[in-house]
């Protein structure tokens, strides 16, 4: 985006649970509008603000910056929408943790106008692609910025998996759950499992099981061209497929998922003020001193 010249069309996404959100697109429209910038808001946000709205699909390819107000979840949702399309995603959070954002609810207007003008870098994101095979028929496909997730419905029961990936049967995983993670999603559901930190930009597919019924199970970081093969054998319980702890399908004995990485899928925008590193201190609490290290 970086001296490409200013933007023209931006679209606006917003968790509609928050009175702050519905209260800063309204404004961020009001100036955005004066400025003579397109803008459009997701239909569900504008019909909560009593203005005509745009499908978050449609906008998702009319837009050149898609600005979401809220917390990740709200982040996650635009990026999905957005992937494989030629707009950046803006998020500023108006939530809690908010470790996707890029920028507070009260940077907002001078983080949109930076984004505009083009003097905030671009960065490129991985996605996950996860196929899901029944009966040797594709039944179902989809692709998370975080993670994509196997899990039993009722939360403490185990799920039995045979998993294959770097051309070889690693054998039977029981265990709470498998992730499927971007170095993106490393920070969330895979980390709170035991898994590693990966640098955002690296591009690689993290697999953590979720509370292993085995020592020897750890996570495993493939390259870009292993996929991974789960085979589903079973659990007493019900079983769902979660993207980005979101959409969610029923599983059955015998399924058989297959998932992928899908390099430099999203643009994000990236606040220079605000590095990775420094995320993982104040969100995540990575900290040290120099005291503690003698």
């Amino acid at each position: 985006m970086s001296g490409r010249g200013r933007l023209q069309r931006v679209g606006i996404v917003g968790h509609l649970g928050r009175a702050s959100v519905r209260q800063a697109a309204e404004r961020l429209r009001r100036a955005l509008t004066k400025s003579r910038t397109q803008v459009r808001l997701d239909a569900e946000l504008a019909r909560s603000v009593g203005q005509p709205g745009t499908p978050l699909p449609v906008l998702a390819r009319w837009c050149q910056l898609l600005v979401t107000l809220g917390g990740d979840g709200t982040a996650l949702a635009g990026g999905r929408a957005l992937a494989g399309h030629r707009g950046a995603l803006l998020p500023i959070n108006f939530g809690g943790l908010g470790f996707l954002t890029v920028a507070e609810a009260a940077e907002a207007d001078a983080a949109v106008r930076q984004a505009i003008a083009g003097r905030w870098p671009v960065r490129r994101r991985s996605m996950v692609r996860v196929r899901l095979m029944r009966r040797e028929r594709a039944v179902y496909g989809g692709r998370a910025l975080n993670d994509v997730v196997i899990k039993a419905t009722g939360g403490g029961t185990a799920v039995h998996l045979q998993v294959e990936t770097l051309g070889s049967d690693l054998g039977r995983l029981v265990a709470d759950g498998l992730i499927a993670a971007t170095a993106t999603g490393s920070t969330a559901y895979s980390l709170s499992a035991g898994g590693p930190v990966l640098a955002p930009e690296a591009a690689a597919l993290l697999v953590t099981p979720v509370c292993a019924h085995s020592l020897g199970t750890r996570s495993l970081v493939l390259a870009p061209k292993d996929d991974l093969a789960v085979r589903v054998i079973g659990s007493s319980d019900r079983m769902s497929l979660l993207l980005d702890g979101h959409e969610h399908f029923e599983l059955l004995a015998g399924d058989t998922l297959v998932f992928r990485l899908v390099p430099d899928a999203l643009r994000i925008v990236d606040n220079p003020e605000r590095p990775f590193a420094r995320a993982l201190r104040d969100k995540l609490g990575w900290q040290g001193s120099a005291r503690r290290s003698f």
